[in-house]
Order: structure tokens, then sequence, then C-alpha cells
């Protein structure tokens, strides 16, 4: 079989699973997505994207025009019509950081009994995130159970981690680091190696629960990473020591690498949180409490609140004061609110009295959906600095950038600003007049060893 000739299939197009089958389609492949949301299935059918991330309408669009990439409500349709099949549905978190794994459940049933069905070799792949051990303690027997065949003999079964940034996903789809191939029987692993061979990158073929842990390990270590530097970031205060310039300079280590030591508000998104949690719960239950990355997500459960303190600091009581919020999404080129500093920013801003009105340039949609009318929204930067007494720099988003003092000292009822992502020089703010903090930078500092 050679690649052209392989027909896949993806059950559960959110976030993961419309990626995948938008560089699918892109390299050429035919590419069948199934899901239970009616109107999300008729979006992709049309090539629109149900949600916001670069390139990917565009991917979606060429695929559904060249008839390469198709949507379907019918799962039995897709899979009678795709050798492969990616389980890429959600594997939210509980309050106490477990992962729900029912549609893991659901959509291994459905497999299941449309594989009894089918008597061509069908590879299942999980592609979901999930902890080590789901694939072949949950999904396998389910599957097993329904379609009365043997994995890794009558069907394959696999596990393929994704590695995905969002607002740069669509280029991470294309130029991968490496591409992990978790598989339970050479067929799987043979035929995956052979649709994924059209992408560059290293691959890493191996066992199921290592594949599964590889997913865990890399997001787990960059969170640890970003807590770290926020926390290097927090002592440079206390210190009187500037870090972005520390930040810099251990990136400059080849053993440390300059990615992911960006101070600021914390982390957000749907991966960190979630997928810290998650290890950190499975360990504990398995017997290992992990103190590294109890740490990680202590350090970042606080951190957005840095923000408060420092408008708290600079404005003294906030009751009554207009604090303008610049960026809701939790990182640029997102609309995704999911675990947002900016929720927590805000929350805890209204405690404190403060009318608030926010701007972002995609996620005002979702940030509405989780924050009601208890805030204003402004479509404009102008519209949300003008009359405030402070702003907030949450998100980085290169709009924000590219604004000047004079922005802020002209459009504000006091120059107040707080930098919660770094994105301005305190010394051009400063020196323009503008009551500035940034996180990890301090203007004076009178510290002095004992």
């Amino acid at each position: 079989m050679s690649t052209n000739d392989i027909k896949v299939s993806i059950c559960g197009i959110g976030y993961v699973g419309l990626c995948l089958a938008a560089g699918l389609a892109k390299k050429g492949y035919r590419v069948i997505c199934v899901d239970v949301d009616e109107e999300r299935i008729a979006q992709v059918a049309a090539g629109k994207a149900p949600i916001f991330e670069p390139q990917l309408e565009e991917f979606l669009s060429e695929g559904v025009e060249a008839g390469l990439l198709t949507a379907t409500l019918d799962i039995k349709e897709a899979v009678m019509g795709s050798d492969i099949t990616f389980l890429c549905v959600g594997t939210p978190c509980d309050d106490t950081g477990y992962i729900d794994l029912k549609y893991i459940r659901e959509v291994s049933k459905e497999l299941g009994e449309v594989l009894k069905e089918k008597e061509d070799f069908h590879v299942l792949s999980v592609k979901s995130t999930v902890i080590p051990g789901t694939t072949d303690g949950v999904v396998k027997p389910i599957v097993e159970e329904y379609s009365g065949k043997t994995a890794g003999v009558d069907f394959g079964l696999a596990m393929t981690p994704e590695f995905l940034k969002e607002g740069s996903a669509i280029a991470d789809m294309m130029e991968p680091d490496k591409t992990v191939i978790g598989a339970l029987d050479d067929a799987s692993r043979e035929k995956l190696e052979l649709l994924f061979s059209v992408f560059p990158g290293a691959v890493v073929t191996c066992d199921l629960r290592s594949a599964e842990m590889i997913k865990y390990a890399n997001n787990s270590f960059l969170a640890t990473k970003i807590s770290f530097i926020n926390e290097i970031a927090n002592m440079c205060e206390k210190f009187g020591a500037d870090s972005t310039i520390v930040a810099r300079a251990i990136g400059l280590d080849v053993r440390i690498g300059p990615k992911f030591l960006m101070a600021g508000c914390g982390f957000g998104g749907s991966c960190f949180p979630k997928d810290v949690k998650a290890l950190y719960s499975a360990a504990k239950e398995a017997g290992y409490d992990s103190k590294i990355l109890k740490a990680t997500l202590a350090v970042n459960e606080v951190q957005p609140l840095r923000v408060v303190d420092a408008l708290q600091n600079l404005l003294g009581d906030l009751s009554g004061k207009k604090i303008a919020i610049l960026g809701l999404a939790f990182k640029p080129d997102t609309d995704d609110m999911r675990e947002a500093p900016v929720i927590k920013i805000v929350n805890e801003l209204l405690e404190q009295g403060a009318q608030v009105v926010a701007t972002d340039p995609v996620a005002i949609p979702n940030a509405q959906k989780i924050l009601g009318d208890k805030i204003s929204f402004a479509s404009e930067i102008s519209d949300a600095l003008a009359g405030a007494d402070a702003a907030a720099i949450v998100t980085e988003w290169a709009q924000f950038k590219a604004l000047s003092p004079d922005d802020f000292l002209q459009a504000m009822n006091s120059p107040v600003v707080v930098d919660g992502r770094k994105i301005y020089d305190p010394k051009v703010m400063l020196g323009a007049g503008v009551k500035y903090f940034q996180i990890g930078y301090s203007q004076d500092c009178s510290f002095v060893p004992k």
C-alpha cells in the first residue's frame, strides 16, 4: 500500500481532530471526519472552521474543494470507508484532576460494533490525551467485547499523541519536531509509519503506555519551565534583578533552551493545566506523590493574581476604579478561553469592586459565554482604554505590542499599566511618564544580603 492509498477517518473534530484532518488532507490523503455535533459537521463539510486557528479554515476549505475531506454524523460510514481511525474525542478533567474517559468509552463501543461487520484489517489509533494504561486497559477490551475480535490480530491498535501548540497548530502539524507511534502490533506500526512518512521530523516508535506517557511528560516539562521562570521573575522583583535578561541568559545554555522562559501571569489553555493535573492525580493514585508537578500547579494557581496585587499597589483601593483588560484568550492567535488566566484576574477585580472592560481581537464571543454581563467588552483597544484608571496586559497580541506610551497617556484617566506579559520596555514606558509595572522587573530595590 502506498501513501496515496491510505484512507483516514477521525472520530471527534475538536481542536486536535480538526487540525489532524486539515493537515492530512493537505498532504493528499482522503479524510472522513465524524462527530455527534451536527452544527460542527455542517461547518466542516462546508469548509468552515468552527474555531479560530491561523490557516485552519484555509486548509479545510482546500480539502473540501479538492474532494479529499468530507464530514459525516455516521461513524459506520466513516470507518467502513477508511483504513485507519483516529480517536480524537475529549478527555476533560474533573475537579480532582482525574480525566473523564466517558467519551473514550462511548466511541470505543461504537467502533467495536462497526468493526464487528468489517472484514478488512483496520487500525484504531488513540490520539486523545489519556493516562498510561488507557489504550490497552480501556479501549482494547471494550473494542474487543463489542467487535468479537482480537486486537493485534483482527484489528490494529495504536497510540499516537499530538504535540500541537494553539496559535501555530497547523504549522506544527505540517512541520512536527517528532511523531510518536506507540503500537500494539507490527501491522499498525508499519501502516502509521507509512501514513506519517510524508511529514518531516524524527519518528519515535514504542509501546502503547510509553506513547501515552510521552505526551504527559512533554507538556508537564513545558509547564514546569513556565512556573519555574515565573518563580524566578517573582524573586527578581525582590532582589532588583531584571528577569528578562536572566531568562535570556539562561536560555542560551543549550541544556536549557530559550523557549517557555517568558515570565508572566501564568499558563492556561486546554493542555497544560489539564495534563499536569491528570498526571499528578494518576501518579498519586499509583502510589507516587510528585512534588515537582504539585509545585508547578501551585505556582500557576496564584500567578495571575500578581496582576491584581500590582494594580492594588499602584492604585490603592480598586473599588469603583475602571480597569481595562487587554487580552482574553490564554495566548495570542487563538480564541480559546479554557483555563485562561484572565478569568481569575477578572473575578478577583470584581471581588475588589472594580469596573472591568476587556478587549481581544478574536476571543470576545467565547469570553462572553464565561464572564457573561459581569464585565463590559470593547471591540476596539481605544474604547477599552478610554477613561480607564489602569490597564492590564494579559495576552501578548501583536496589536497590543504595537501600542506606544502615548496611546495610554492620551486615552486613560490615569496612565497606570500592569504588564502581565512583558511586552513593553520598562524604561521606555517609565521614561514617558507611564506608571508602569512589569512582572519580573523592579525599578527600585533596596535589598541587601545580611
